[in-house]
């Protein structure tokens, strides 16, 4: 139902004009007024009975808990590692158990008592509520409806509010909420450190069996191994194969040395100058004495050669006394050679002995080395178990020292405070939205009231449309209607109704150009659209050509109805058809020059033997020939006839019958119209009622229209 009535109201606004608004506003001012007046009292009234409601607000910062290490970089600027820890925090504020610590403290249970029992209850609650002292399961339902929490976003600040009939009431429950919450997280934290020390404990022992059972398997394994202390002996056992590893290394370098000193003696072949050249024989005291005392003798022997000749005594003697030198310088050199090779011969010796004794210190190292790996395994485990057991007894002395001393992480910015100014009811917000919404609903209800009964009265009615209105014609009071309406223009021509049609055919001529094609037509039947029509082509025929076309092929009525044609006579629908050409359907209308073409032969849809283009061409064909081409349609609300023509005319009149052409109606054609991208170029308002009118009767009333002149026809 709202929804029609919606779409109704929406398909109604788009063919008004603001203004229409207004003249409907003014037409009901009184009574809406006077309703939103009355409505806005009552809500006034209900204002002043209903229970007030005050609030309380405090502001808490809930800091992190220091116990929670950031393990991470991520962690530090995580904002849904902080939503989620605040969202935790607010879940517990609203929480049971917060509540629970309220309503089983008897104090605390005794004091809301108290001050419900001092609260005045308002009229409803009077009348309809039994006052009753407030129950536990009472104050807790209250509690947890009526407090709200709102976090300021990006920070740890939380907002609390609490909102009650009272605000002492509203006070006492946000300073025993905040109580409650700081009572609730140190007991948490209690109950989680208890149990903590208990797993801690439970821990230690299992450690303890486990430290004595790794020393119990090391001790085992120590003397299996006959290991005391592996350190020193391994040290030990590491710098002996050094030391054989360097001896080694000296020998071989005196080997190396002997057997290049033998190899050279051998190359010298006993040759006593190429054996001293040897210089590990030269550094022997004895050789080089008489390696010396040798060259001493040389010497003195080139000196007396210098003075006597080889047979003088003292040179034989010098002679024989190198040769001795020499002899023995052989003799100790060959000893040498025969000890050096001695010498060489016990190095080899001590090479191999050494080489035997690293070959046994290695194997012992690496049997040493395997030994102290498995001795190492288990004592890593006796380690291991060692620092375990002291951390946690380390924490068993944390978790004891935390268990006395537990504090709350949330801070107070601001107490609670509670405002003596209620927060609802809003009376003065509530009467004036009271009167503004009333007034907006009754003026709409008045206002599609007033369009869905309505009709249109007066011209005054069409001024919405801001369309010119050509005529006003009269309602014509004669007992017999038929030929003589149709012909009123004619038969009664002082008349008010002949002065109408001649001021619309003045109006006609200054705003609109001749050789055109007018369409009348109206919303529903019986409007008087072919009255209109016919009439208007009776004011132009006076002086201009002029042709009426009846293009109600459904249902006509000019040639049926009040004229005798003949009734096999064709008319627009054989034209249409291409069944007769256009000077065999030209009639004229007795006594005046007003040529005339009927409907021809009925048929259900005009749009199916013509479509715009080709009337339009028609119609341009006329309008060369004729001054003016007067086209009476059919109702455009019922048939869609009149919208085929309408695109085809150059202009479009508009009927409308006074009091009896709905408003809706009238909107409901023009907006047809629009659809097709037409409008309405004026209005003629049929069967206006003059004798309600004071200015209209006067002004018809007269006998001539121009005082002094001839009688116009």
């Amino acid at each position: 139902m709202e929804k029609t009535l919606f779409s109704t109201l929406s398909k109604i606004a788009e063919g008004l004009e603001i203004k229409y608004y207004w003249i409907v506003f003014l037409k009901y001012l009184k009574p809406i007024f006077f309703i939103s007046f009355l409505i806005s009292l009552l809500v006034l009234l209900i204002s002043l009975n209903i229970e007030k409601k005050y609030r309380s607000y405090a502001t808490i910062v809930i800091e992190a808990d220091e116990s929670q290490k950031i393990v991470n970089i991520e962690e530090v600027y995580s904002l849904d590692n902080q939503a989620s820890r605040i969202n935790n925090q607010i879940a517990i504020l609203n929480s049971d158990d917060v509540v629970d610590y309220i309503v089983n403290d008897k104090i605390i249970l005794s004091e809301f008592q108290q001050l419900f029992r001092g609260l005045e209850p308002s009229l409803i609650k009077r009348l309809f509520v039994k006052k009753e002292d407030i129950s536990k399961e009472g104050l807790r339902g209250y509690l947890k409806s009526n407090f709200s929490v709102n976090n300021i976003p990006r920070s740890d600040v939380l907002e609390l509010t609490f909102i009650s009939a009272s605000p002492k009431i509203s006070k006492l429950a946000l300073q025993n909420i905040i109580k409650s919450y700081q009572r609730y997280e140190i007991d948490s934290k209690i109950v989680i450190t208890s149990y903590a020390n208990e797993k801690i404990s439970d821990r230690l022992k299992e450690l303890t069996k486990q430290m004595e059972s790794a020393e119990k398997n090391l001790a085992k394994y120590k003397e299996e191994n006959n290991l005391v202390d592996t350190g020193d002996v391994k040290e030990l056992k590491i710098k002996q194969i050094e030391n054989l590893s360097d001896t080694i290394l000296e020998l071989q370098d005196k080997v190396n040395q002997y057997q290049s000193d033998l190899l050279a003696i051998k190359l010298a072949k006993g040759d006593v100058n190429q054996l001293t050249s040897i210089q590990d024989l030269m550094i022997r005291p004895e050789i080089k004495n008489i390696y010396e005392s040798l060259m001493g003798s040389r010497n003195n022997l080139e000196s007396l050669r210098l003075l006597y000749t080889n047979e003088h005594p003292k040179v034989k003697k010098a002679l024989q006394t190198i040769a001795s030198y020499e002899a023995q310088l052989v003799k100790i050199i060959n000893d040498n050679i025969d000890k050096k090779t001695f010498e060489l011969t016990n190095l080899k010796n001590s090479i191999d002995i050494n080489k035997k004794s690293l070959t046994n210190a290695t194997k012992e190292l690496r049997d040493l080395e395997e030994k102290e790996s498995g001795m190492l395994k288990f004592s890593r485990e006796v380690s291991s178990s060692r620092k375990l057991y002291e951390t946690f007894l380390q924490r068993v002395k944390e978790t004891n020292e935390a268990q006395n001393l537990q504090i709350s992480n949330v801070k107070i910015i601001e107490d609670p405070i509670a405002s003596n100014t209620p927060v609802s009811p809003n009376i003065k917000k509530n009467t004036i939205l009271a009167f503004l919404f009333s007034a907006i609903g009754v003026y709409f209800y008045l206002f599609y009231r007033d369009l869905n009964s309505s009709t249109v009265k007066d011209p005054t009615s069409l001024d919405m449309f801001d369309t010119l209105v050509l005529a006003n014609l009269p309602k014509v009071n004669i007992s017999r209607k038929g030929f003589h309406v149709m012909q009123m223009f004619l038969e009664d021509n002082e008349s008010a109704f002949a002065e109408a049609v001649r001021n619309a055919r003045t109006v006609m001529e200054s705003k609109f150009k001749p050789n055109k094609s007018y369409l009348v037509t109206s919303s529903s039947p019986s409007e008087g659209k072919t009255t209109v029509a016919f009439n208007l082509a009776l004011s132009l025929q006076k002086n201009y050509k002029v042709l009426l076309i009846e293009a109600d092929i459904r249902k006509p009525s000019v040639a049926a109805s009040y004229y005798e044609f003949d009734e096999n006579h064709k008319g627009l629908s054989e034209i249409l058809t291409n069944e007769v050409s256009f000077s065999d359907t030209i009639q004229k209308v007795p006594g005046t020059k007003l040529e005339f073409i009927s409907s021809g032969k009925r048929r259900s849809d005009l749009s199916d033997i013509v479509n715009v283009a080709k009337f339009k061409k028609f119609l341009d064909v006329l309008n060369k020939k004729y001054d003016y081409v007067i086209v009476d349609s059919a109702p455009i609300l019922p048939v869609s006839d009149t919208l085929v023509l309408a695109q085809a005319s150059d202009y479009i009149f508009y009927v409308t019958r006074s009091n009896v052409t709905g408003v809706l109606s009238l909107m409901s054609g023009i907006k047809k119209l629009k659809n097709i991208n037409r409008n309405v170029n004026a209005f003629i308002l049929n069967d206006l009622d003059i004798s309600k009118n004071s200015y209209y009767g006067y002004y018809y009333q007269q006998p001539y229209y121009y005082s002094g002149e001839e009688k116009p026809y």
